[in-house]
């Protein structure tokens, strides 16, 4: 009788890891949130751009939990219609360095400066300033056919104390008509214990044949030395529009903040600027994907807000984030925050039109799985390319299955869990069986003494 119980309990088990295998199709109540689409005519095909709230709300970095549901509740097939930024190619050109010091000027607008080889320049500046060094840069000509010029990365002869500065670049094609091209740019050298933060780079734009670096307090660093430059010329590919996400910000201390998006974002970069304006951060940056997740470190940069300087964003190739903590190194910005943004690349969304409208753009399901076609499955050969296919609008929110959703499992995961139950349950009646045959056995020994 105990078998026949035991093998009724054990089919039961079975039945049921079936039952949850074989679940139905996606409806749009298995989602949390919705939101309508309205597409005009008939046509086959639509493509409509995400609304913000589908990167902040879904459940899963890939976006693997969008679908697109007609009017009568059918799952749609849909595709992605533009595909990953491929990352650029950087080449590292080497300049000639020139170390110049300046010398007596014939005019207060002049400012004059020579080379330890003779070598002169003399510019014009509209605010003259007092100035004893500056560093001349020749790219030549072999380089001037190069499709452009993103960055100088400089370096420097490391000095045992920390240090940092500010400089003015200008640009020349003959020695004699200078341009200003970047103003009050940072550099810095700070070293904390075995950690160094160094910031030695010069945004610039165009190739030019001369590059004048011009230190705005000389007698901040009298003993430096760059010993060698290099431009950075960049082969980009076509860049994509980013989407801006704002992170909530909690202050720690006045020297420590953390970042918190609502769910975990695939970030191609973040922007770090200081609140208060002219302003020098030096930072040290680290990140957690998840909120369970500890704290890993990132890197080490120096954020600054200062007039007339754009700074480049943090690039992170899609690395998956959720949490920022930023700790300032020698640095405090009490109570005004630096602001912190996310930029993620925007998706736009190719979806069959089959059915009746109207139709339901629906996200929000931790237990969907991929189910995005490719652009070349999704369209016919004969199609046009999915970037031309007419548009379809996003409308009103609607709530379909709730919160709740954001932490269903899947069948799967259903599944491993009810197999884990019952392997549990057998163990226990093994135990239990165990236990009762050890009883029997002390009875029946002190039953013969």
């Amino acid at each position: 009788m105990k078998r026949i119980v035991l093998h009724a309990v054990l089919l039961g088990g079975l039945t049921l890891v079936g039952a949850t295998i074989a679940q139905a199709a996606d409806a749009p109540n298995d989602f949390a949130w919705g939101i309508s689409l309205t597409t005009d005519g008939s046509e086959p095909y639509y493509q409509v751009e995400l609304p913000e709230k589908v990167y902040e709300q879904s459940v899963w970095p890939d976006l693997r939990d969008v679908r697109v549901f007609n009017g009568q509740g059918q799952n749609l097939p849909f595709a992605w219609s533009l595909p990953a930024a491929r990352p650029g190619r950087e080449k590292d050109i080497p300049l000639r360095v020139y170390t110049m010091n300046q010398t007596a000027s014939r005019s207060p607008d002049e400012v004059s400066l020579r080379s330890g080889s003779g070598l002169e320049v003399t510019l014009w500046a509209e605010k003259p300033q007092a100035t004893q060094r500056g560093w001349l840069l020749e790219l030549g000509d072999k380089m001037l056919d190069q499709p452009g010029i993103d960055q100088i990365r400089l370096e420097w002869s490391r000095l045992t104390e920390n240090w940092q500065t500010s400089v003015d670049v200008f640009y020349s094609s003959d020695l004699k008509s200078w341009s200003r091209i970047a103003e009050d740019v940072p550099l810095m050298d700070l070293n904390s214990g075995s950690d160094r933060l160094q910031l030695n780079t010069l945004d610039v734009d165009g190739a030019h044949k001369y590059w004048l670096v011009l230190a705005r307090d000389p007698q901040a660093v009298p003993k430096l030395n760059i010993k060698a430059a290099q431009a950075v010329s960049r082969d980009l590919q076509p860049a994509q529009e980013m989407l801006r996400l704002s992170p909530r910000a909690q202050a720690v201390s006045a020297d420590e903040a953390h970042y918190f998006w609502q769910q975990p974002q695939p970030l191609n970069a973040v922007r770090i600027v200081p609140t208060v304006k002219n302003s020098v951060l030096p930072l040290d940056i680290e990140y957690r994907s998840s909120a369970s997740d500890s704290w890993h470190p990132l890197t080490k940069l120096v954020a600054y807000a200062v007039s007339g300087y754009d700074p480049m964003p943090l690039a992170l190739d899609g690395k998956v984030i959720q949490g920022i903590r930023l700790k300032g190194i020698h640095q405090q910005w009490g109570k005004e925050l630096p602001r912190v943004t996310g930029l993620r690349e925007k998706r736009t969304l190719a979806f069959n039109a089959q059915g009746n409208p109207p139709y339901l753009l629906a996200w929000g399901n931790k237990a969907a799985q991929p189910q995005a076609l490719s652009a070349n499955a999704l369209l016919p050969p004969s199609m046009p390319d999915a970037t031309l296919l007419p548009w379809a609008y996003a409308g009103d929110e609607v709530t379909l299955g709730g919160e709740a959703r954001l932490t269903a499992t899947d069948p799967a995961e259903r599944a491993s869990m009810l197999n884990k139950l019952l392997l549990w349950g057998v163990l226990l009646v093994g135990v239990a069986g165990l236990v009762v045959l050890m009883l029997r056995v002390w009875r029946e020994f002190k039953r013969q003494g």
